[in-house]
Formats: C-alpha cells, sequence, structure tokens
C-alpha cells in the first residue's frame, strides 16, 4: 500500500471526501504539520512515503534526492516556487499543482484589504476596542483605478469585483485574453503605466527569478503618493525592505501583504507600521477553497501513483 504525507494542517478539515478519496484508492496517509519547517524536518518526516501533499514546505533537489521512495508532490495550491522542478523531472518524481481552486477566496480576500486600506476598518476597529475614538479620513475606491499585475483565474476575479465598483481596471499580463477583457472593460497596460496610474496595485502572479523584487524601490517611487499594493501572492514579488522604507517617506499611502518572503515575518518593521495590514497567508484559506484544494490534491496524488 502506497503511502501519502500530508503536511498542510486545513487538509480534510471541513469535509472527509479528500481524504475519502485517498481511502478508495486504497492509498494510506499520515498528517503532519509544523510552520517553518527546514529541508532536514522535510527530508526525516517524508522516509518511507510514496507521496507528499505539499504547503509551503522546502522540497529541494537536496530533499528529493534524500527521499528515495517518493514518486509524486502534489503542491497543495498554486504557487510552485518551494518546489525544484528540475529536480523532480530529473528524479522522475511527478509534480501537480491546485490552479483555479481558491482563486475567488483569494480575489475576495485582496478586495477586503482593498476595502479596509482605504477606510481603516481594522484600525479603527482596534482603536475604539482599546478605548480611543479616532477619526479616520478615507480614500475612494468607488469610481478610482484598479491596476492588476497578473490576468489569472484571481486577476479575472479581481476584475470582476472591481466592476462592481465602477473601478477603472487596468491590468498587466504576459498572455492576454482578449475575450475577457473586452467583455469586463479591462485596460491594457504596461507595468509602468499601473505604476503611475494606478490607485490600487494588485500582485497576482508567480514568483519567478523574472519577477522577484518586482516592486522595489524604483516602482514605489513611480506610484502616487495616495497609492496602496497588495500582495495576496507570493512572498518575494515585492522588496520588503525599499516597501517599508517607502511606506516611511510617504512615497505610497498603504500596503496590504498577505505573504511575505519569510514566513512567519519575524522582526519585519512592516509589523509595525499602521498604514501595513498584515496577513498569515490565508487569502485562500476560505470553506469552499480549502475543500476544493483538498480534493485536488488528493486526486493528483492518486493519478501520479497510478501512473
Amino acid at each position: 500500500m502506497s503511502k501519502v504525507m500530508i503536511f498542510p494542517s486545513s487538509f480534510g478539515k471541513f469535509s472527509k471526501e479528500p481524504e475519502q478519496i485517498l481511502t478508495d484508492a486504497g492509498l494510506s496517509f499520515t498528517k503532519f504539520f509544523k510552520a517553518g519547517m527546514t529541508e532536514d524536518e522535510v527530508i526525516e518526516k517524508l522516509q518511507g512515503y510514496d507521496a507528499v501533499i505539499l504547503g509551503l514546505e522546502p522540497m529541494t533537489a537536496k530533499v528529493m534526492k534524500a527521499c528515495p521512495q517518493l514518486k509524486v508532490v502534489s503542491r497543495y495550491g498554486v504557487g510552485m516556487d518551494n518546489v525544484d522542478q528540475a529536480a523532480a523531472k530529473e528524479l522522475g518524481i511527478k509534480t501537480f499543482n491546485t490552479p483555479g481552486a481558491n482563486a475567488n477566496a483569494v480575489a475576495d480576500y485582496t478586495f477586503g484589504m482593498i476595502l479596509d486600506l482605504a477606510r481603516s476598518i481594522s484600525t479603527a476597529n482596534r482603536d475604539l476596542k482599546r478605548g480611543e475614538w479616532n477619526k479616520y479620513t478615507g480614500y475612494p475606491v468607488y469610481g478610482s483605478t484598479l491596476g492588476i499585475i497578473g490576468l489569472g483565474a484571481i486577476g479575472k476575479g479581481m476584475a470582476r469585483r472591481a466592476k462592481g465598483f465602477h473601478m477603472r481596471v487596468m491590468a498587466y499580463d504576459v498572455y492576454w485574453d482578449e475575450a475577457f477583457v473586452q467583455e469586463y472593460g479591462v485596460e491594457k497596460a504596461s507595468l509602468e503605466e499601473i505604476y503611475e496610474q494606478a490607485d490600487f496595485i494588485t500582485l497576482h502572479t508567480a514568483l519567478t527569478p523574472q519577477t522577484r523584487d518586482m516592486i522595489s524601490m524604483e516602482q514605489l517611487k513611480k506610484m502616487k503618493p495616495t497609492a496602496f499594493v497588495i500582495n495576496c501572492a507570493r512572498g518575494g514579488l515585492v522588496n520588503e525592505a525599499d516597501l517599508a522604507e517607502a511606506l516611511k517617506a510617504g512615497e505610497i499611502a498603504g500596503a496590504g501583504i498577505d505573504a511575505f518572503c519569510s514566513e512567519p515575518p519575524t522582526g519585519s518593521p512592516l509589523l509595525e507600521m499602521d498604514n501595513v495590514i498584515a496577513a498569515p497567508h490565508i487569502a485562500g484559506s476560505s470553506i469552499d477553497g480549502i475543500n476544493t484544494m483538498a480534493c485536488m490534491s488528493a486526486r493528483n496524488c492518486v493519478k501520479g501513483l497510478n501512473g
């Protein structure tokens, strides 16, 4: 009987269906979760396992070479930057991810961050519960300009939501879906145009060598002083040191960060700023998104192990 290690803590949390998919396929499974696992800890846990359902744990060449029985890496999510796919291919290990599974959940959360940043909702809530009656002047969302970097499933979800707020929607993507942008009135824009014109800039792209630090001081200086940057995609897309410096200098108005370079982001200056909303990588964590993602990752394990 093939064995599956499950690292994500939310796998099967809201439904027995994901576990049943593995059981019906004749697979046994073990659950284990620890935040911030090292390569050596992953190696220790994967000894004797044929497949892994992987969260944000490192799946490097070192890990895979040290786990000779491993045949399948089923990523519980979309991003594959923690998986060395070249090494996996070389070692004959099949890799999968779950594109689109939590797209609506991430889009909902990202738009929620936009509203919170613009109107200081969580800040006012915090103050009032402390006994402080502080008034905050907000920024408009309705009728403002949204810049979307990455017009995939999540980016498209953002465009749909933005149209309900009568926002001007600008987008950049390497692959352009002409039918979609015509339907929703999305403007094709360069990155420079988005940086210079958008009131809210949201990132929905993979982390690659080309996109790492795609927003650093050079880009931040081009933005409006009233602009907000939201990253609910991958840590590393935004240079966090530059972002902190730009916020302190008033280059932009604020930021919403759900994905950090190092998680948890211990000691990050961003956590000390009132104009930053910080979250522990939970944008995709809705009940429906989690269940769909778990089912897809379980089916990917079955598919990979059955050849």
